[in-house]
Parts: structure tokens; C-alpha cells; sequence
């Protein structure tokens, strides 16, 4: 059995319902029941669906969101925290400005926007949460921005992506409960879902190679590059498909199969 299978949530086990499946949780149980840890790796914030995810799966475990930019327990407990400097993200907020684009900001705690848009609606609705709205550059003067983001349809992602900015880097993802939309994070350079994994991994006293991940884009590569058995749904870009075992379609439970497979898998 893999002692510890890592989770991405949109695309892998969240689907186009906006939430995880009764056949997920089955499953949960059974390999909970077995002494599998369980632990979330999104992009999302620690708010809405993706808290209440992380509290069933692993209520012990560590948990990693904001792309890699804060490691926090069930409780709260924060392990890692990593911020943005505070010019990357007025660069971030001027271009936004500039081009009319929805920006987000993201502190430990809460989601801003500077204006209410149907997208930005839209995607604080699909997190369980709501999008303050404030100056956003006052923001950043006086809180820990661990990770901003452009939520975009895919013809603006060329013009979201243009901003030239010093010491970060992004992730592009994708979620079937919010279609034809692009979700571009932006975090502080060396931080991803990579780096919180094997951070993760170390702490926890594990090999690289026990342990499983399990994504469905490219944002997720870094993660799937952290672990001994990397696993993709079938709705992965054919370059993972091509690369990693792959598994279902996430409304058909395909991370059902991934679960299964770990209980099968052999240490080493």
C-alpha cells in the first residue's frame, strides 16, 4: 500500500457537479480504513469547498493549496507560508488595470478582487467563498499576499501573460465546474506544487518513491514530478496522458481507480 497519495481537486477530484462524488468518498473511506494519509494539492485557497475537502480527507494531514505557497494542517496550523513581494504584485495590479482584466489576491485567509465582474462572481461561487472587494494595491501594502491569479477565457490568456514580472512564476489550470476559463496562478519564483511536495514528503519522513499523486493538467507536472508514482486523469493533455498512468474521467470517479491502485502498490 502507498502510504500517502496526494490530490488535486479541479479536474481530478472535483467535477463538473462543483464537488466530489459520493463514489470519492466511498473510496476515501476504504483507504482511510486501511492507514492511507490522504492530502489536497490545489491551486485553490484554504476557503469554501476546497477546506471542507481537505478536513475529510485528512484531518491529520498536512494540506497544500495556493499552488504551492501555503502548507497548512485540517485545523489551521500553517507549516509553509511563502509571499509575494509586494512590487510583483503592483506590476500585477497595473496591468490588470491597464487591460481590464480580472485580477485576484490572495492572503492566507481571504480572496480580493478590485471589482465585481460575472467571472469573478462566478469563480468565488464555484470556491464556497466571496471575493472582498478593495483598492488592491492596499492590499498588498498591508497583508501577505501568498498568490494572485488572472481568471480569463482563453483568448485573453496571451494578454494576461504579457506582464512581465521579476521573481515569479505561473501555473495554468483548469476546472470542468467553470468552463472555457483560464485560471493563470502566479506565485513567487521556486514555489509550486513541486516544491510544497517535497517539502511534504520530507516532513512526514516518506520516500519519494511511496508515495502517489494524482492531477489532470499541466499545473500539476511539478507534482507529479515530485513522486515515485505520478497518476493523470484521462482528461490530462496527451503529453501527461503519453508520460504517466493514466486513469478515468472525472465524472465517471476516475481518481476512484488511482485510490485502488495505491492500496495495490508495493512499498519500496
Amino acid at each position: 500500500m502507498i502510504p500517502l497519495v496526494l490530490l488535486d481537486l479541479d479536474g481530478t477530484v472535483i467535477g463538473s457537479s462543483g464537488q466530489a462524488a459520493p463514489c470519492v468518498w466511498e473510496a476515501v473511506e476504504r483507504v482511510q480504513e486501511a492507514g492511507m494519509r490522504l492530502a489536497v494539492c490545489t491551486g485553490r485557497p484554504r476557503v469554501g469547498v476546497a477546506k471542507r475537502i481537505a478536513e475529510r480527507l485528512g484531518p491529520s494531514t498536512p494540506h497544500i493549496f495556493q499552488n504551492g505557497a501555503m502548507t497548512v494542517y485540517a485545523d489551521g496550523e500553517v507549516v509553509q507560508l511563502h509571499a509575494l513581494k509586494e512590487a510583483s504584485t503592483r506590476a500585477l495590479i497595473a496591468h490588470a488595470r491597464a487591460y481590464n482584466l480580472v485580477l485576484e489576491v490572495y492572503t492566507p485567509t481571504s480572496l480580493y478582487v478590485e471589482r465585481r465582474t460575472p467571472l469573478s462572481e462566478a469563480h468565488a461561487a464555484m470556491l464556497g467563498t466571496t471575493a472582498i472587494v478593495r483598492n488592491l494595491e492596499e492590499v498588498a501594502e498591508n497583508e501577505p499576499v501568498v498568490r494572485a491569479q488572472w481568471v480569463v477565457p482563453p483568448e485573453k490568456e496571451g494578454l494576461a501573460t504579457s506582464c512581465a514580472v521579476e521573481g515569479v512564476q505561473l501555473a495554468t489550470a483548469v476546472s470542468p465546474a467553470l468552463k472555457n476559463t483560464l485560471f493563470i496562478s502566479i506565485t513567487k519564483h521556486g514555489v509550486s506544487k513541486g516544491s510544497a511536495v517535497r517539502s511534504l514528503i520530507a516532513s512526514l519522513k516518506l520516500k519519494p518513491e511511496n508515495v502517489m499523486a494524482v492531477g489532470d493538467s499541466i499545473g500539476d507536472l511539478p507534482m507529479l514530478e515530485a513522486v515515485g508514482h505520478p497518476v493523470v486523469m484521462a482528461e490530462a493533455p496527451s503529453a501527461l496522458r503519453e508520460r504517466f498512468f493514466s486513469v478515468g474521467k472525472v465524472d465517471e470517479c476516475g481518481v476512484v481507480e488511482a485510490l485502488e491502485r495505491a492500496l495495490e502498490l508495493k512499498t519500496v
